[in-house]
């Protein structure tokens, strides 16, 4: 799939085509009445909106974090396994904790109830709307796929229709025409080591090019490679782009100017502010050396020159591959300048190590040692920087308005599964052509750290109902509890166990249990953007996220 013609007459003008315009030398042709209208535009736009994702890859501990599960024994006495067959199923009944992992540390913040992982994030709780009762499928590929595009069927590997859009496409395209470089992205499709590169070519999997220019994917990758492309596109020229420009410019003035709100005016404006920076001297001028070096910046997001680095890794015995992004603080500060700079609207934020939470770990290894604890990386990785990002947009004024670009920003923090915290042995047992010693040896070797469709997601911002949660995992199913689609609440018809009550067999009329189709719905709903018709999704925004 080729990138489509955007150029329809001056419709399909963006602030990119505008900018090379003036650049080229047209703004000396500029009547005083469209620059001035311009001006004007630009002063009383309405009001902007911008949307992040914050994913953490590779699978989270979901019932260590917003869908928690209580500890219930003593897992540093986990011990050996034992010799008689007897004493089996009580032994793989012990679920996967960090060592030591105690119930006490699954607290309560308000009304949010959490567990060790999300300890050092309890500061921000009150602005955050958290799912608890989500279900996703098990593998990376699918659902990081799923979290993109929203939840309907598909080939993966068909190549993209004209209808399908990303979250951040979506968003893009009914917002950032304005901005030079709307959509940033710092995750790479083909990185996991699953996918068969040979099996994906362009127009596949995760497509950059769907929609009008503005809503496209952009890649920003490391510092040094951004500034390159920034460069590149202030200096772009095209005729045919030039002229479309001219074409809108040279219409009658009382039509050009008729709709002061209309999206090319839109588009100029924006433009216009853009080369004016770029005019400017000392350090309020848009020069692209000098982006992502602010010392002051680089100290406040705890960015080391080690963080600006790409990092390889082999998944499944193939070749070593890489997302091509820096450390997910440097992501953060980056995309904080291209906000506060007026390029960009969105971004999708994502640590660079391929599968960094993906930890798997048998029954085996567990008898005589505990697992990776998550909780230091999730303070790298999550935590310490989404705190800085979030500090610094409420404490950036949005072009003199009084208001900060917190006020118009929505933040959605996720992953694409949890993981498993013990394993089912019951087959293994049935397995009358097996030796006892055979079914000794399967169930020590068992994955009991998988993949596991049991998850949760964040909401932040201000149009966001902050401090609440909504739904759990049932403490002996570990299954979502399902929620109503309209107020949230959990299912009457379930226990906290996780199981039905005497007298039912099904769920509730009108409740479910959420996927990334709702998490796809609700941040476009809850960034201004109707997501309705919008892509392929199936699924509706979730409403008791959002304030009343």
């Amino acid at each position: 799939m080729k990138r489509r013609s955007f150029l329809r007459g001056s419709a399909g003008i963006a602030a990119a085509d505008c900018l090379s315009y003036l650049a080229s030398g047209g703004a000396q042709s500029l009547s005083p009445g469209l620059a001035a209208a311009a001006e004007d535009h630009r002063k009383e736009s309405e009001a902007p909106s911008f949307l992040i994702y914050w994913f953490v890859e590779g699978g989270w501990m979901s019932y260590d974090m917003f869908s928690p599960v209580l500890p219930v024994r003593n897992d540093s006495k986990f011990g050996e396994m034992p010799r008689d067959p007897k004493a089996w199923d009580s032994f793989a009944q012990h679920l996967y904790r960090v060592k030591d992992l105690k119930p006490e540390e699954f607290r309560r913040h308000g009304q949010i109830f959490y567990g060790p992982l999300a300890e050092d994030g309890k500061d921000m709780f009150n602005e955050m709307a958290i799912v608890s009762s989500m279900k996703t499928g098990g593998g990376h590929s699918t659902e990081r796929w799923r979290l993109h595009y929203g939840q309907y069927k598909t080939d993966l590997k068909a190549r993209r229709e004209p209808n399908e859009r990303t979250v951040l496409q979506a968003f893009c395209e009914a917002t950032g025409r304005p901005y030079l470089l709307p959509n940033l992205n710092w995750h790479r499709w083909l990185s996991d080591g699953e996918l068969d590169i040979s099996q994906y070519p362009e127009g596949t999997g995760v497509y950059h090019a769907l929609g009008p220019v503005w809503a496209h994917s952009i890649y920003p990758q490391t510092p040094k490679y951004f500034r390159h492309l920034i460069g590149q596109t202030l200096a772009m020229r095209s005729d045919e782009r030039n002229k479309s420009v001219q074409r809108f410019l040279a219409q009658p003035r009382h039509q050009a100017l008729a709709d002061k709100n209309s999206p090319v005016l839109r588009s100029f404006a924006s433009a216009l502010d853009v080369y004016n920076r770029l005019l400017e001297s000392g350090q309020h001028g848009l020069e692209p050396t000098r982006l992502f070096n602010d010392a002051r910046l680089r100290e406040e997001f705890r960015v080391s020159a080690e963080d600006e680095e790409i990092h390889f890794q082999a998944i499944n015995g193939s070749q070593a591959r890489s997302k091509n992004t820096p450390n997910i603080n440097v992501q953060a500060m980056m995309l904080y300048e291209m906000l506060t700079k007026g390029l960009s609207c969105a971004g999708w934020l994502e640590n660079r190590l391929v599968r960094g939470f993906d930890h798997h770990q048998s029954r085996e290894s567990l008898a005589s040692s505990f697992p990776f604890d998550q909780r230091q990386m999730m303070r790298d990785e999550l935590w310490t920087p989404l705190r800085t990002l979030v500090g610094k947009l409420k404490s950036t004024e949005y072009k003199a308005t009084g208001r900060s670009y917190w006020d118009y920003t929505t933040i959605v923090i996720t992953s694409e599964f949890g993981r498993m915290v013990n394993g089912d042995i019951a087959k293994i047992l049935a397995n009358s052509s097996l030796s006892d010693e055979e079914k000794r040896k399967q169930i020590l070797s068992q994955d009991i750290v998988a993949h596991n469709p049991v998850t949760s997601c964040a909401f932040m911002g201000p149009r966001v109902r902050g401090g609440v949660q909504f739904g759990m995992a049932g403490q002996k199913t570990m299954q979502p509890i399902p929620i109503h689609a309209r107020t949230g609440e959990m299912d009457p018809r379930f226990d906290s166990g996780g199981n039905l009550k005497a007298g039912y067999s099904e769920p509730s009329p009108g409740f479910i249990v959420a996927n990334h189709g709702h998490t796809y719905a609700t941040a476009l709903k809850l960034a201004g953007v109707d997501p309705q018709g919008v892509g392929r999704n199936e699924e509706t925004f979730l409403p008791f996220v959002m304030k009343g």
